[in-house]
Parts: structure tokens; sequence; C-alpha cells
């Protein structure tokens, strides 16, 4: 039966971690089409894995199966957990993983006030959706190894997925899973526009979660780290030095031409970052 089983990880591909979880699930589904989104998550990175899932997952056929194995927990009491979308199924680790996903689809966003250092918490699974708890070890590979889920339940349960296996086969119900709060933009008392950089993908461009709604229809200068950003422009070759552009996903990006923001500036992810209110500059 022919299905997509997406993987993303933070296992890298110099040693054969990932060629062996692919190596199970094709023993279960030979027709199972498995697509890499990424096996360059930084370790133990949840945050990271969660976002470019998020800007992944949609660009896949509807009823597609998303593992993601980022682990630090792996061998502990963390649930491993199945949900269940009206539109896709996700297979990974009880720890956040899926935070990103649940803040999509559901109707309740987080708050303004958020903290990078702010410890996932429990939230309710959104109307719509389901989720189970895998503890049913039919499904698993035996046996088990304590540092490596990924091969011994993960890949094993999305495969028999692929293979339409309804979810409440692999587990018990639960009605909340681990998420972390998503940052959301907001407006200061002096007008201006303040988001966090949330991402800095391969090439040092930094991925804000600032949207092209947020921006004025005057242009938008950019604050961060005490440094002003007048340039703007619709893609990377344009413009001299430091620039501010809205990417593919349509996240405000700041950039460097023919070089690394992250580097020039010194960025890292949590980093606040400012659209000045253009009556306040």
């Amino acid at each position: 039966m022919s299905r997509v089983i997406t993987l993303t990880t933070d296992f890298g591909t110099s040693d054969g971690y990932v060629a062996s979880m692919k190596g199970v699930m094709i023993s279960i589904n030979p027709g199972a089409t498995i697509v890499d989104i990424s096996h360059a998550i930084e370790p133990q990175f949840i945050r990271q894995a969660s976002f470019i899932l998020h800007t992944s997952w949609h660009y896949f056929p509807e009823g597609s199966i998303h593992l993601a194995v980022i682990d630090p927990g792996v061998g502990s009491h963390r649930k491993a957990i199945v949900l269940k979308t009206p539109t896709a199924y996700f297979v990974a680790p009880d720890n956040g993983t899926l935070s990103y996903v649940l803040h999509e689809i559901s109707s309740i966003h987080g708050t303004q006030t958020y903290s990078y250092a702010d410890p996932a918490a429990k939230r309710s699974i959104p109307e719509g959706c389901k989720a189970v708890s895998i503890t049913k070890q039919e499904y698993w590979r035996h046996p088990v190894s304590a540092t490596f889920h990924g091969r011994d339940i993960f890949a094993p349960v999305a495969a028999h997925l692929s293979l339409d296996i309804p979810i409440s086969e692999f587990g018990e119900h639960i009605d909340s899973i681990l998420t972390f709060p998503i940052p959301v933009p907001f407006r200061d008392a002096t007008g201006h526009m303040v988001g966090h950089i949330i991402h800095i993908d391969r090439f040092g461009n930094l991925v804000t979660n600032l949207r092209s709604r947020d921006l004025p229809a005057s242009g938008a200068a950019v604050e961060i780290r005490n440094q002003r950003i007048d340039n703007s422009g619709s893609h990377y070759a344009e413009g001299q030095g430091l620039m501010a552009i809205i990417g593919s996903n349509d996240y405000l990006e700041l950039s460097f031409k023919d070089g690394s923001a992250a580097t020039i500036l010194g960025a890292r992810v949590g980093d606040t970052v400012k659209i000045l209110n253009p009556a306040a500059r």
C-alpha cells in the first residue's frame, strides 16, 4: 500500500540510524513512500524540529504520516504518541515536538507574554483531533533497545499506520500532550511590533515570528541587538548588507547578501526583533 511517511530527526546521516528506521518501515510496508524532511536538526533541539515540521508538513498529500524523532528522553518514562488531525498523522515523543502543529490547528493561540526558557506544559487536544499513547507492544520491533526507540517503536508504528490500522489500536486515548508556548508578536508601549528570532537556517538567515501582516504599509525599519536595518527587499540577492525580506513561509527574515546575518549580528534563537513604529522613528 502506497502511503507517504515523512521523517524528521536529529540523527544526521553519518551513522546508520536513519537507514535502520527506513529498513524497519519498508519491511512492514514495502509500498510506503518515505520522504526525508530533515536529519540536520541540532542534537536535542526540540523547538527547531517543531518549527521545521511546521514549515513542511502542509505540502504533503492528505493522510500523510509525519514521524519526528528528536528524543533526549529516550528510555525514560516520557510517552510516545500518535496524533491524528483532520488532514495528517503525527508520530513523535511527547516532549514538545508537536507544539507548532497544535498551535496551527488550535483555535486558541498562545499569549503575548513569552520566554524561551518557559518549559513545556500539558495542552488539550484540539476539537477534531485524536491522540493515543503508544503502549501496544505488538506493533513494536523486539527486542526494544532502551536507546533507540526511533527504530524499535516509532518506525514500526508509523509503518503500521501506513497500512491503515486505526490509531486506537496502538494504545490508550489521551486528552493532552506536552507543548511549549509559541511566541506571538505584540505591540509595545511605543507602538513598535515586537517579535523574536525563532529559527536560523543553514545560510544564516534569521527567521522571526513576524509575518507580512505585521509590516507597516510605509515599509519596515527593523531593530535587532541595538542595530537598525532599513533595507528591505523581495529576494536574497537584492540590495547590499543586512536586509529584511519576507521568506517563502511568510515569516520576516533578516539576511545578509552573500553571507550570514547570524554571524554578522551574533544573533541567536530567542533574540528580540522590533519592527519600528513609523510614527516613533
